[in-house]
């Protein structure tokens, strides 16, 4: 008998007892608004990843309403990654630009140094 009701709540807890991930999902969201101020909407590729971030993000809430934590929570790490990565490539975008900038301001001073 107690070996049945011990199996028993091994299994209740192995169907849900996945944790609500809020934590992960608070530090997705934050994830996403630094993509935000370093400019991830103005550069095609950052965007296109900041997009699914946030996509990611609204379907692991829908997740967790149903109780499907664990899917969730796999969601969560989905968005945080694209949001890294869009922060990533807005920051390379624009240290590309300021070194393009500061190239073409050498080259001019080189010509008027001549």
């Amino acid at each position: 008998m107690r070996v049945c009701l011990f199996a028993g709540l091994v299994l209740l807890n192995a169907c849900g007892g996945a944790a609500v991930p809020q934590e992960s999902l608070t530090a997705a969201k934050a994830s996403v608004s630094g993509a935000e101020v370093a400019g991830a909407s103005a550069t095609p590729d950052a965007a296109l990843h900041l997009q699914r971030a946030k996509e990611q993000i609204a379907k692991a809430e829908a997740l967790i309403k149903e109780g499907d934590n664990e899917e969730a929570a796999s969601m969560i790490d989905r968005a945080t990654a694209d949001a890294d990565l869009a922060l990533s490539l807005a920051k390379e975008a624009k240290a590309k630009a300021e070194a393009q900038e500061t190239k073409e301001h050498l080259m001019r001073l080189k010509k008027t140094t001549q």
